[in-house]
């Protein structure tokens, strides 16, 4: 099968300009935050724009990986978006030095239970001090797990996507694919123990007093329905463009939808499980996660979080035939995404403004948007990288011809 090289269209060149611009926006912007309004906003913004972006990167990866278990073949000729979006995991380990270095910066770090000699201190911190650690090396056993997370996703990366991208100079055989076919089932395992573990390190430890058994479903949640969102406005892209039009159906536009739809619905009911299981049981120590974020402004985020992320994403896909409307998926999609930088906001700035910077009102600003630009840039840049560089299709996948039959 030909080639399906983007690299000199006018969409890819763009997107790349746009990354490039963002991306140096971005870092002037945390560069102002940092002098205007010290180092652990900046370090909280950078936070905020390392998750979204490096989540949905990494969950990119497991979608691809997911279609591979599932030899799923109406997804062969949209897998390859996925993984050229999933550019920026090779990467991933130079932009966590930042928040490695924050742990180590005692009263400046974000992380409340890194300041001095904190976990001494606290009863609480006590009995979670071996998790924290303090070795020799100060908090080396969280920092070795951060970069642990960052070398497995990349292990994940070079032999799943590797192996796709092998496939396509090889039309006659088909062991890069079977090879897939077998690591799939560890490297879905792998990814669901990193991105909990990470959300748990990454964000959980910023309120060290309170935890959630149900955050690792909560984080991949909110990452997989953007990452549905991205893929499917870039499909939309690309076919309206008139590149991939032999290759996308209007099947696939409506299973899109679907999962758009159907993970949305999921998000909103493991994020009510988690504050319906905390409101009744009523326990303080647990229930002071909801009241941090239900006062001093917080609630208009939650109150946002719920029409964004739910609301208007139900209402928006519920009916079978906008599912095929491409202009209804790209709004529903660019609802969903803001909805997801909301939820991490609310996450992320309530902790850091009420245990560290001691705000008595909402930390949120032009500040907490230089993060996000930042790592939307970067993950545009190494996105156009990825599709100048690879086929915009997968060409030799052997269930390629199932997606071109593909009928719903």
């Amino acid at each position: 099968m030909s080639n399906v090289q983007l690299g000199s269209t006018p969409l890819i060149g763009k997107i790349n300009q746009i990354g490039m611009i963002l991306a140096a926006v971005g870092a002037a912007g945390l560069a102002g935050v940092y002098v205007i309004s010290g180092s652990e906003r900046f370090f909280a913004d950078y936070l905020l724009g390392f998750w979204y972006f490096g989540g949905i990167s990494v969950t990119m990866m497991f979608f691809a990986a997911l279609q591979y278990l599932a030899r799923a073949g109406w997804s062969a000729s949209i897998r390859r978006i996925a993984e050229n979006y999933a550019g920026l995991v090779p990467v991933m380990i130079v932009l966590m030095i930042p928040i490695i270095a924050n742990i180590y910066m005692d009263h400046h770090s974000i992380y409340e239970w890194a300041h001095g000699n904190e976990l001494n201190e606290d009863e609480i911190l006590v009995k979670k001090a071996a998790y924290f650690s303090q070795g020799m090396f100060k908090f080396d056993f969280f920092a070795i797990r951060l970069v642990m997370y960052c070398v497995l996703w990349f292990v994940m990366h070079r032999f799943i996507i590797g192996n796709s991208l092998k496939q396509d100079a090889m039309a006659g055989d088909i062991s890069p694919t079977r090879a897939n076919w077998k690591r799939s089932a560890p490297f879905v395992l792998m990814y669901a123990i990193t991105i909990t573990f990470a959300a748990f390190d990454l964000l959980m430890t910023l309120e060290p007093h309170w935890f959630s058994t149900i955050w690792g479903v909560y984080a991949f949640a909110g990452h997989f329905v953007a990452a549905l969102s991205i893929i499917t406005m870039t499909a939309v892209a690309l076919h309206s463009g008139g590149y991939l039009k032999g290759y996308i159906r209007d099947e696939h536009f409506h299973d899109l939808g679907k999962l758009m739809f159907a993970f949305s619905v999921f998000w909103t009911y493991i994020a009510f499980s988690q504050y319906f299981i905390i409101w009744y049981a009523n326990l303080p120590e647990e229930t002071i996660y909801f009241t941090n974020r239900m006062t001093h402004g917080w609630e208009y985020f939650g109150y946002a979080l719920i029409l964004t992320h739910f609301v208007v994403p139900f209402m928006v896909l519920l009916r079978q035939d906008v599912k095929r409307k491409k202009k209804v998926l790209v709004a529903a999609g660019i609802i969903i995404l803001i909805s997801h930088f909301i939820d991490l906001t609310w996450i992320i700035m309530p902790a850091v403004g009420h245990h560290i910077l001691k705000a008595e009102s909402v930390t949120f600003g032009w500040q907490e948007l230089t993060g996000w630009i930042f790592f939307a840039g970067l993950f545009l840049v190494f996105a156009a990288r990825q599709f100048k560089a690879n086929n915009a299709v997968a060409i030799n996948d052997p269930l390629l011809n199932e997606s071109f039959e593909y009928h719903a």
